[in-house]
Order: structure tokens, then C-alpha cells, then sequence
């Protein structure tokens, strides 16, 4: 009987970059840490009084801070192995759209709640930041596209894609309510916002955004669609 054989996808351009300046990052944290100099989670991790305070750029710099070892294998393995499968299938600039979209609209909704709902607490001034959220994000997609694929729990008990996503939210949630972590939050709406960008995607706003000046080699304006089984019939995505 012959054996399936694991292969890991190739490491796509946009994920490549994603990696290489969160390595830079990482390394320069560490290094600034060491000899007791400033943080980079203060300058490019986002918070809504930084953001307040004239620095948009965290907006998107936030992803990139990584401050753990394991953290930051555990997150690039992520990107590496789910990130590149949707590259390769939506495309760079689609799939690129996709994480910038989603990347501001979390860093927006969370600093306007941290504003109106917690002005001068420690929530208001607390960095988010961290690939976590990209990942999130990503698992949601891959679900939402390939519902019945296989992904493995902790990398040891296999289930079905929707069952594992189902199982992150349940755990973020819970850290959200009973440990009141704002990252938590941050995570599930990582999570619902990438759900709707894919479920709603053919609303005129997100239509124009994602597929306005993405072309086939036919010359003809791609699209997604999420099909049920897979495996049975390939998948139409945007390319």
C-alpha cells in the first residue's frame, strides 16, 4: 500500500518579504533589548494613544513585531505552509490585498474601541502586535475555502479545517472573556473580518478593491468562489 508523502509548498514571494522583515525585526528587538536600549514593540507595535498621536505608520508595522523565538517559528511556520498554498491560488496581489485589508481594518476597529471604550486605562497605551493575527486570519480563508482538508490540532490530532478553526475561536474567545486579553480580541476579529471579506466578497466595494486591476493571462478579471468539496472539483479562486 503506498504511503501519502508530506511536501511542503514553496515559500511565495509575498510571504518571503512577510518573513525576511519580520526576521529583521526580531533580530533587531533582541539585539535592542540586550544592550537596554528602547523597544521596537513601543515604536511599531500599534496602539490606539501612539496612533493618536500622529504615528499611522504602526498601522501597518504592527504584524511585523515579534518579541519570542517560539512564537515567531511557530507564527512563520503558519505563513509558510497556509499562507503560501492561498498565494499560489488567489495570487500576489489579490492575496496581498487581502492581508493589508485586513491588517488596517483590525488596527482600526481595535484602537477606536480601545479610544472610546478605554481612554487613559492601560488597554488605551497596550501594544498590539505579532503575526497572530495574520495567521488567524489565513486559517479562516483556507477553511472557508477547503472546509474538509485536513490540518492537524497541536500537530498531533488531524480534523477537519472548519472543526480546528472552530476550535481557535472557541479558545480565543475563551481567553478574551476569562483572562480579558485584548490580543484575544484582536485575534477573533482577525478572524470575522477575513470570514467577511471572503463571504461578502462580491459586494461592489470589496469587488473594486480586490478585483479591479487583477487580470487572468487571458486578459479577463479574476474571481473567488468557495466550493465545498475540493476534491471532487477543483477550486475556482481568484487568479
Amino acid at each position: 500500500m503506498s504511503q501519502m508523502q508530506f511536501q511542503a509548498p514553496p515559500l511565495s514571494k509575498t510571504n518571503k518579504f512577510i518573513l525576511i522583515v519580520t526576521l529583521i525585526t526580531f533580530i533587531g528587538f533582541s539585539i535592542l533589548k540586550a544592550i537596554g536600549a528602547f523597544s521596537l514593540v513601543s515604536l511599531l507595535g500599534l496602539s490606539a494613544s501612539s496612533l493618536l498621536s500622529g504615528m499611522i505608520f504602526q498601522l501597518v508595522t504592527y504584524p511585523f513585531v515579534e518579541t519570542q523565538l517560539m512564537s515567531f517559528i511557530f507564527n512563520a511556520l503558519i505563513i509558510w505552509f497556509i499562507g503560501s498554498e492561498l498565494e499560489t491560488t488567489w495570487g500576489s496581489k489579490v492575496y496581498a490585498r487581502f492581508l493589508i485589508l485586513t491588517v488596517v481594518l483590525v488596527g482600526l476597529i481595535f484602537t477606536s474601541v480601545a479610544t472610546i471604550f478605554f481612554y487613559g486605562t492601560y488597554t488605551f497605551s497596550a501594544p498590539l502586535f505579532g503575526l497572530s493575527g495574520i495567521n488567524f486570519a489565513l486559517l479562516i480563508g483556507y477553511a472557508t475555502m477547503y472546509p474538509d482538508r485536513q490540518l492537524s490540532l497541536m500537530m498531533i490530532f488531524p480534523m477537519r479545517a472548519r472543526t480546528f478553526c472552530f476550535i481557535l475561536a472557541g479558545i480565543e474567545a475563551y481567553m478574551a472573556v476569562f483572562n480579558s486579553l485584548s490580543t484575544a480580541w484582536a485575534h477573533l476579529l482577525a478572524m470575522g473580518i477575513s470570514y467577511l471579506i471572503i463571504r461578502y466578497q462580491s459586494q461592489p466595494l470589496l469587488k473594486s478593491i480586490f478585483q479591479g486591476t487583477t487580470k487572468t493571462k487571458s486578459g479577463k478579471k479574476g474571481h473567488l468562489y468557495v466550493v465545498k468539496d475540493d476534491e471532487k472539483d477543483p477550486p475556482k479562486y481568484w487568479q
